[in-house]
């Protein structure tokens, strides 16, 4: 790809666009395959995105940060926006190789969940068995560029990512975060917001966030004063209300449309807080 050289046979080499019809992120913008001729190179230059390879086949070396790296079938590496980068095929044994470019706010979290990162830029694909048929997919459904297209290669590429994560075919236990505290129960805080309408456990929500269960209750506890229950009974309560301001259905459909599965734990829990049960709420002047 970018070649100064003369193309070379559709069979060696192909790349496809996408127009980008959809909102989708991380967004596809491009996708290619290519069998190195030996000593092939490209670079150094930069890109505004995120590029990323996957070698199926040979080795050669990637060039980034005033690094080299010896890479070979299995590896993979990442040129980062805006950073000058090279790679060149190995003479004795060139490298075949797939490609994607992407952006979006999720591009720089889907590659840091995949261990590629400014200061590690190369990795090996956990599951090439997995990931290979993935980009050949990709490549193949990305030459007719239509919105089932884009739609299709978009979820192929959250395939692709996710066999970062479960390639190994073992279960990964959560670890905690590096993150400051905030950023722990702010992403609680969000989680339980968006499915307070589920049956939620405190053990789910800190399975969610990397955390053991006591320790995330500790620190929510710490952080916002109340405990994680707690504040999700008040926030199904803060729908409930409107439910009951705002619509004319039965308390029981009030109650499940916010979260409870018990009408009658419902009617206790809203008494508890607001001091009236949910009827008398609905009837007040």
């Amino acid at each position: 790809m970018g070649h100064d050289e003369e193309p070379l046979p559709e069979k060696r080499f192909a790349e496809h666009f996408m127009t980008g019809r959809t909102e989708l992120d991380p967004r596809l913008y491009y996708c290619g395959r290519e069998f190195c001729q030996p000593g092939h190179q490209y670079g150094p230059t930069m890109r505004d995105h995120y590029l990323i390879h996957f070698i199926v086949g040979g080795s050669g070396t990637f060039t980034t940060g005033g690094c080299d790296y010896q890479l070979k079938a299995g590896d993979c590496f990442c040129m980062f926006p805006n950073q000058p980068s090279a790679y060149r095929a190995s003479d004795d044994d060139p490298w075949t190789y797939y490609w994607v470019g992407i952006g979006g706010k999720l591009a720089a979290d889907l590659l840091q969940a995949a261990g590629l990162t400014l200061r590690s830029p190369t990795g090996v694909q956990p599951a090439p068995r997995q990931s290979e048929p993935l980009l050949a997919e990709l490549l193949g459904r990305s030459a007719i560029d239509d919105l089932a297209g884009e739609l299709h290669c978009g979820g192929l590429l959250l395939q692709l990512f996710a066999t970062f994560l479960n390639g190994s075919g073992e279960t990964r236990t959560p670890t905690r975060r590096k993150d400051g505290s905030e950023a722990y129960i702010a992403r609680a805080a969000k989680f339980m917001e968006e499915h307070y309408q589920s049956k939620l456990t405190i053990s789910l929500i800190a399975r969610h966030v990397g955390l053991e269960r006591a320790y995330f209750t500790k620190l929510f506890h710490a952080q916002t004063g109340v405990a994680p229950y707690e504040f999700l009974l008040r926030y199904r309560m803060e729908k409930a209300r409107l439910l009951l301001s705002q619509t004319s259905l039965p308390v029981q459909i009030v109650a499940s449309s916010a979260g409870f599965g018990d009408a009658a734990y419902f009617g206790k829990a809203f008494a508890r807080l607001q001091g009236m049960s949910p009827t008398a709420y609905r009837n007040r002047p």
